[in-house]
C-alpha cells in the first residue's frame, strides 16, 4: 500500500502550480515522510528533476551545492526541480542558496528548487538571516490519529501507545525490536549525529540525560531548578535550557509556557513538556502496550501529552495555566479568542482550574475534550481537532 501525505504534497503541489520564483522549504522531524512524500511528487512531476542529499557520512561543503545547483540548471524542460535533502547539513547553506537563487531570478531561469529539513533551529536562523522574502514555508509535522488509523488500521489506544513513525509500525507486534527502532534508529540518529553535527555538546551525558527525563515526564509542569536537581550530571540552568532549545528544535519535546496576559511572565514561567510523539515516552519508559494499558494514571498522562502535541504539531499558539494547586490543561491563543482546554478520561469531573480561569478571563470558550462532560471526544479531537 502507498500512503501518501497530504499535509505536505496538496501544499507544495498548490504553491509549485503558482509559478512564482520562490524556493519552498519542507521543514518537520526525522522519520515523518519528507524524503517519501518529495519522492512521490518527483515521480509525477512532469519536467527534469534531479534529487540529491547532503546526509552523507561526511557533510558535503556549499562549493558540492553550488556545483550541484549550477548541473541543475541545464536540465530541460518548462520548469525542471532541483531538491535537496537535509539542507542544514551543509555549512553556510542559506548563503549559498541566496546567492544562486537571486543568480536564477535576475537571468530568468525556468529551474525551481525545494529545499528539505529537519533541524528547526538552524533552518529557522538561516532564513531569516539570509532568505526573507525567498521562500516558502512547508511544516512537516508528526502523523496523527486520523493519518495513522487511515494507513495502518490503528485503534486509538494503539495511537496512544505507539505514536506516529511510520517506519516502526512493522515492528509494533514485537515490544522490544519497535522500542530499539524507535531509540536506536531514530533518537540515537538525532541526539548522537543530527545534534552534535549543528552546535557542539560539551556535555554529552548531561544532554541525553535532559532528553530522557523530559519524555519520563509527558505534560507535567516543571522547573528547570527540579529538572537540574534529578540530572546525575552537573551542569547550570542557563546549559540545561540550551539543550532543552536544542531538543525542541529536532522536534522532540516542546517546552509549553504558562499563559499570562503579560509577556514578561510567560518567559519567566516554568515550562510544561510535551514531547511531540508519544513513542519517545512509551519507548523510553519501556513498559509494553498491554501492560501499559492497566496503568489508569499513565494513559491519563499519555492522553493529556497526546492533545498537548496534537496542537503544538497543527502550529497553534498553546500555553496552560496554573495557580497554586489549580490547573486548566492548555490555553489556545488564536488571535483575540482563547480557548481553554481540560483533557479528561473515563468520568472525570470538570476541575475548579477551568471555573477560575472561565471567571478570571470570562471571554474564554472552555472545551472540554474526553470524559463524561467532554464537548469534544477524545476520536473527535484527534480526528477534526478543535
Amino acid at each position: 500500500m502507498t500512503i501518501k501525505r497530504q499535509r505536505i504534497l496538496s501544499p507544495l503541489q498548490a504553491n509549485l502550480a503558482r509559478g512564482v520564483h520562490v524556493l519552498q522549504i519542507l521543514v518537520g522531524p526525522r522519520q515523518v515522510g519528507k524524503t517519501t512524500a518529495v519522492q512521490q511528487f518527483l515521480q509525477e512531476w512532469p519536467d527534469q528533476k534531479v534529487y540529491i542529499t547532503a546526509d552523507q557520512l561526511t557533510p558535503p561543503d556549499a562549493r558540492w551545492l553550488a556545483e550541484s545547483w549550477r548541473c541543475a540548471r541545464e536540465l530541460p524542460g518548462r520548469m525542471p526541480l532541483l531538491v535537496v535533502d537535509e539542507i542544514q547539513k551543509v555549512p553556510r547553506w542559506s548563503e549559498a542558496v541566496k546567492m544562486l537563487h537571486d543568480e536564477d531570478v535576475k537571468e530568468r531561469r525556468p529551474l525551481r528548487v525545494v529545499l528539505l529539513g529537519s533541524s528547526a533551529l538552524l533552518l529557522q536562523r538561516g532564513m531569516q538571516e539570509s532568505l526573507a522574502g525567498r521562500f516558502q514555508l512547508i511544516r512537516c509535522p508528526h502523523w496523527g490519529y486520523a493519518e495513522c488509523r487511515q494507513a495502518f488500521g490503528w485503534t486509538l489506544d494503539q495511537f496512544l501507545f505507539f505514536g506516529g513513525y511510520p517506519g516502526a509500525v512493522p515492528f509494533a507486534e514485537d515490544f522490544a525490536a519497535w522500542k530499539n527502532y524507535i531509540q536506536d534508529s531514530l533518537l540515537e540518529t538525532v541526539i548522537g549525529r543530527d545534534i552534535p553535527a549543528l552546535r557542539s555538546i560539551q556535555h554529552p551525558a548531561l544532554f541525553r540525560q535532559a532528553l530522557a527525563l523530559a519524555c519520563r515526564h509527558p505534560a507535567e509542569i516543571i522547573s528547570l531548578q527540579k529538572l537540574l536537581g534529578q540530572l546525575q550530571e552537573r551542569g547550570s540552568i542557563n546549559t540545561l535550557a540550551s539543550y532543552l532549545e536544542l531538543i525542541a528544535g529536532a522536534f522532540l519535546v516542546e517546552p509549553v509556557r504558562k499563559y499570562s496576559p503579560r509577556a514578561i511572565r510567560v518567559r519567566a514561567s516554568s515550562p510544561k513538556l510535551i514531547v511531540r510523539n508519544n513513542a519517545l515516552v512509551t519507548a523510553l519508559r519501556g513498559v509494553p502496550f498491554d501492560e501499559t494499558l492497566k496503568d489508569r494514571a499513565f494513559v491519563g498522562r499519555l492522553v493529556e501529552n497526546a492533545v498537548g502535541a496534537a496542537l503544538v504539531n497543527a502550529e497553534e499558539t498553546v500555553f496552560y495555566w496554573s495557580e497554586r494547586d489549580k490547573e486548566v490543561d492548555f490555553i489556545v491563543q488564536r488571535g483575540e479568542d482563547i480557548l481553554a482546554i481540560e483533557v479528561t478520561i473515563g468520568g472525570g469531573h470538570p476541575t475548579p482550574g477551568l471555573r477560575i480561569f472561565l471567571k478570571r478571563y470570562p471571554k474564554t470558550r472552555a472545551v472540554r475534550i474526553g470524559g463524561s462532560y467532554a464537548d469534544l471526544s477524545l476520536e473527535q479531537f484527534f480526528e477534526h481537532g478543535i
